[in-house]
């Protein structure tokens, strides 16, 4: 098998502790160790821990600036990129890599769960009752049911859900789009999608949240036609420190994520959903699946703020959808 070239590329403002030391503690044990390590960090900000081999990229504090600059600054053939937070075994990058040769891939996922835990034969993703009956009523998450040889689908309604209905850990299952804490890519593939170009993920008026940067990020890969899959039985742990979108209250919180939701969400539905489509019959199909989870998504998201406490929360979200409508009118 070739030798593997690859970098580790880190987005991070300095501040999870503990938890940025598990993921250089990961890093530093694998099989297969990187030519680079390269961490974006914003500015003004400073590193609780380093091993002093990494390579400091600075730039503007953003969650979708300082990915696509540690992504630009690339120098080897492949590219771990890894969120600040997460920890896994010695031996991913090696299963990673074997995964996508063997496979004829072009990007490759480890699971979210416990590391390198490879008693199981199945594993279950399937979404309880109630939440798939919010998540399609909302139209974030719609499931299927025919015989596929996709792992997930990218739904018209701008859902971006992973799920599985299968429970054959050994299958390839390929899929459309993906989790942004953890893959391993080819390099090339990575700067193609130019993600440098999308940086109006994060400008919106009221937070610096990237939300839907996954989505965007592969769907202009897969347009481009990038093969993509999880490696099933490879896991990463998430140790969700949040610190790149941190509040002062649970109300300010909710109020920003309701506001990146409405602007990013109804963005990418128009920009990456809509104007793909190259018939107008499939252009009427994702008018109406875009509709229909623009008015139950708004409508639940009334029903459940339905005091006057929340009305901050409501406000924002309709300030997302109007800066949101102004983004859709300026795209060309």
């Amino acid at each position: 098998m070739k030798e593997l070239s690859y970098s580790v590329v880190i987005r991070t403002l300095g501040n999870t502790g503990l938890k940025y030391k598990a993921l250089l503690d990961s890093i530093a044990k694998q099989t297969i160790q990187p030519e680079e390590i390269i961490v974006a960090i914003p500015d003004g900000y400073e590193l609780d821990y380093s091993y002093g081999n990494e390579r400091i990229v600075r730039c503007k504090k953003g969650m979708t600036t300082q990915r696509a600059e540690g992504i630009l600054a690339a120098k080897s053939d492949y590219i771990l990129v890894v969120d600040d937070d997460v920890e896994f075994g010695a031996t991913m990058v090696e299963e990673l890599y074997q995964y996508m040769i063997a496979n004829n891939l072009n990007c490759c996922l480890p699971m979210e769960g416990v590391n390198n835990n490879k008693d199981a034969d199945t594993i279950d993703l399937k979404y309880p009752l109630k939440t798939r009956l919010r998540s399609g009523f909302t139209g974030q998450i719609f499931t299927s049911r025919r015989k596929s040889k996709y792992l997930d689908v990218l739904t018209l309604a701008a859902g971006h859900k992973v799920y599985i209905n299968s429970n054959n850990l050994d299958t390839c299952y390929l899929c459309t789009t993906a989790c942004f804490q953890c893959f391993f890519i080819e390099t090339k593939w990575a700067k193609a999608a130019h993600y440098e170009e999308e940086t109006w993920l994060e400008e919106g008026s009221y937070t610096s949240y990237s939300g839907y940067d996954e989505p965007v990020f592969f769907s202009k890969l897969n347009k481009l036609g990038l093969r993509m899959a999880y490696a099933l039985r490879t896991r990463y742990k998430h140790l969700d420190a949040g610190a790149g979108h941190r509040t002062r209250s649970k109300l300010e919180d909710k109020s920003l994520r309701y506001f990146s939701i409405a602007r990013n969400r109804t963005v990418y539905w128009y920009r990456f959903i809509y104007l793909y489509q190259t018939s107008w019959f499939n252009k009427l199909r994702a008018l109406f699946w875009g509709g229909y989870s623009f008015i139950n998504w708004t409508t639940w998201t009334i029903l459940i703020n339905c005091h006057p406490k929340y009305y901050k929360s409501l406000k924002y979200m309709f300030l997302g959808y109007k800066e949101a409508f102004a983004l859709m009118r300026s795209t060309k």
